[in-house]
């Protein structure tokens, strides 16, 4: 009976315990030993594949100077593939260090290299095939391509130290590095693209944030605008409405309540003093005057300048308008620049000009008004003046009697001497040049008299 393999021989696949066998696999188990090593250092290299392509080139190279102890050591793309990857090459002198001759910054431009070297590097850089490639390199040359989707990227070589052989593990790494290297290349491009479109995104992303608030803020501007412009909108309608109304009250019911005031005094003056129907007509030409006094209140404060500037004189020439009736010329004088007073000011003025417009309506008799704007530096002056039948010196004594409580008649002039005073101005009552009577009041402001102000009034 023959005995079978024995348990030792089965585990450990022993055919013969001669010292030759053993010496066999001391070297198998050291060569799996350096090849284990080899791998790790390999896996060591292709981990870095998110630092960036450079960095990983870099730990490739020196993994395969290391595993053959090599004198110099380069790996390369070819032109065309992987565009984005720089430097498009790096090599490892005998000293240890990187040099290159383009896309690194760090690397010193390599001098000095050998023939053989600079062959397989223009090789890989043009691309030659493989075979193109390992004649080029000389006989001490380990030179293994990168292969990506099937199709050569670049080289990657290796030169041993005289002497120094290369055997079947080294070929095998360096094959293996190789690959993966060209594999883990490409990841890290994708990986580093990946993070510019991420950066790209939340850039944008902050861009949209920011626009999307820049669009809130716009919009309740916008509302607000809109809203403002209704306003407006409405504002104009009630405006041209209140011009309206006041043009109808000008033009027909205080024109005929002016008319029949004016028909009454014509009665009262045709009448006697002792007249028994005196009284009555006095008191009728009162209450015209109190209604044309209201109905020019009413109209004042309905109209609207819609298309004027804004500047006294030009507020002025409306009150001629609405105060002088078409029987009688007015004309409003501007004397020296004209600008802006104050609110107040410019208020006191506009009610002073209006009720020394309405008494030369009602009593001057005159054919005409003239109204005078001087303005200077320090003071504004606005002057009144009518070619009726008046005389300064009776309004003068009017007014100094309504202040002592006499006559109730000619309060329109008390009313102005208190505006006048309100701003700190003066009430001025003396003859005109065309015979009647100017009233003239000088507020302080922007300017002095001029001279022919101060010529009109005596």
């Amino acid at each position: 009976m023959t005995e079978g393999p024995t348990d030792l021989d089965s585990l450990l696949g022993l055919r013969s315990v001669k010292r030759s066998f053993f010496d066999q696999y001391r070297a198998a188990e050291s060569r799996l030993r350096r090849s284990m090593h080899a791998l790790d250092r390999v896996s060591g290299a292709l981990v870095r594949t998110a630092e960036g392509p450079e960095e990983l080139m870099l730990s490739v190279l020196k993994v395969a100077y290391d595993q053959l102890d090599a004198e110099w050591a380069l790996v390369a793309l070819r032109d065309g593939q992987l565009p984005s990857v720089e430097p498009r090459h790096v090599i490892v002198d005998p000293e240890g260090r990187f040099v290159a001759f383009e896309g690194r910054d760090l690397a010193p431009v390599p001098e000095g290299l050998p023939k053989d070297v600079v062959n397989v590097l223009l090789a890989v850089l043009r691309g030659g095939r493989s075979a193109e490639v390992a004649d080029a390199g000389g006989p001490e040359a380990v030179t293994v391509p990168l292969i990506l989707h099937g199709g050569v990227i670049g080289g990657l070589a290796s030169w041993r130290h005289p002497g120094r052989q290369a055997d079947d593990i080294d070929t095998v790494v360096l094959r293996i590095l190789a690959a993966q290297a060209a594999v883990a290349l490409h990841n890290s491009v994708l990986f580093r693209d990946k993070e510019m479109l991420l950066a790209r995104a939340e850039e944008a992303y902050e861009e949209a944030r920011g626009h999307v608030v820049e669009l809130s803020r716009r919009n309740s501007e916008l509302e607000i605008a809109h809203r403002e412009l209704d306003a407006a909108h409405r504002q104009r309608i009630l405006d041209v409405e209140r011009s309206r109304m006041a043009r109808e009250l000008h033009d027909s019911v205080s024109q005929l309540v002016l008319g029949a005031g004016m028909h009454l005094q014509l009665g009262l003056d045709a009448v006697g003093d002792a007249d028994r129907q005196r009284p009555l007509l006095e008191k009728a030409v009162h209450l015209t005057d109190q209604a044309v006094d209201q109905l020019r209140s009413v109209i004042y404060a309905l109209r609207t300048i819609d298309d004027g500037d804004g500047r006294l004189s030009r507020l002025i020439e409306d009150l001629c308008r609405l105060h002088v009736p078409s029987t009688m010329s007015s004309e409003v004088r501007v004397l020296g620049d004209e600008v802006p007073t104050t609110p107040g000011i410019e208020h006191e003025l506009l009610r002073i000009a209006g009720e020394a417009l309405s008494n030369a309506a009602r009593h001057s008799r005159g054919s005409g008004v003239v109204v005078t704007l001087d303005f200077g530096d320090e003071a504004v002056a606005l002057t009144v003046e009518d070619d009726g039948v008046g005389r300064p010196q009776d309004l003068r004594g009017l007014l100094e009697a309504v202040r002592t409580g006499s006559p109730e008649e000619r309060h329109g002039l008390v009313n102005m001497r208190e505006r006048a005073e309100m701003v700190g101005g003066v009430l001025r009552i003396s003859g005109s040049d065309a015979g009647g009577v100017a009233i003239t009041v000088v507020a302080p402001g922007v300017g002095g008299l001029d001279t022919a102000v101060r010529g009109s009034v005596r």
